[in-house]
């Protein structure tokens, strides 16, 4: 639940951030990890936003394992500065159902 909170709040950031790219290519984004208390930033371009947010069970996580939860996640990309995680199971249904963009006949089951 705490990561689809953070990834509402990040639909936000993200109309900011599109207001700026002219000046600044990436923009600043909070950590979408399972943690309540996380307060991590993470920078990325508007682009690669949309790329992790084109799969409801996928969110993105500052690049250290106390942001990966096992059991009902797991990394699928990692880079120096962050990490993409995938839900699992009943959870990546739940995170699906919980996207605002989720289109149930668009995305393919996995």
């Amino acid at each position: 639940m705490n990561q689809m909170l953070f990834r509402d709040v990040n639909e936000r950031v993200k109309d900011l951030n599109e207001g700026f790219s002219f000046l600044i290519p990436a923009g600043e984004w909070i950590c979408e990890c399972a943690n309540d208390a996380c307060s991590e930033r993470i920078e990325m371009s508007g682009t690669e936003y949309e790329q992790i947010r084109s799969d409801g069970a996928c969110f993105f996580c500052r690049a250290e394992h106390e942001h990966v939860w096992l059991g009902v996640e797991r990394v699928t990309e990692r880079n120096d500065c962050d990490w993409i995680v995938e839900k699992l199971g009943e959870a990546g249904e739940m995170a699906r159902g919980g996207d605002p963009r989720f289109e149930e006949d668009a995305l393919p089951r996995r």
